[in-house]
């Protein structure tokens, strides 16, 4: 027989399981989505993608593109939902340069807040 056909030894550990990786990796994975969206949908179908992996993998990806996300409001229920809301508002809403400096900026958020970068 073939060597691609030949059954594996005893002695040959079985094949990786997705859920065998560590949990930053799969994190890691998630933010490679194209959009929070996108993360949103892979924890819908596969339960191997539990919330906790969808939030961080969420929150990774807006770290990735230079943004924090808000904290999520209470009363809202879905963690995963605020934070796709959140990210895809911040993306498509990116902060305006109001003013600069050498060492320094302001921006005016999407939001209408005041906020500064630099010294």
């Amino acid at each position: 027989a073939s060597a691609s056909t030949a059954a594996p030894s005893p002695d040959t550990p079985p094949p990786a399981r997705l859920l065998d990786l560590p949990k930053e990796l799969l994190e890691r994975a998630l933010s490679r989505c194209d959009s929070p969206v996108d993360i949103a949908r892979v924890a819908a179908v596969s339960l191997l993608f539990h919330a906790s992996l969808a939030l961080e993998g969420i929150r990774l990806w807006a770290r990735e593109r230079g943004f924090e996300l808000p904290a999520q409001p209470e009363g809202e229920g879905c963690a995963v939902r605020w934070l796709c809301y959140s990210a895809l508002l911040r993306e498509s809403n990116p902060p305006a340069r109001a003013a600069a400096g050498k060492y320094h900026s302001l921006f005016i958020d999407g939001e209408g807040r005041l906020s500064s970068c630099g010294s």
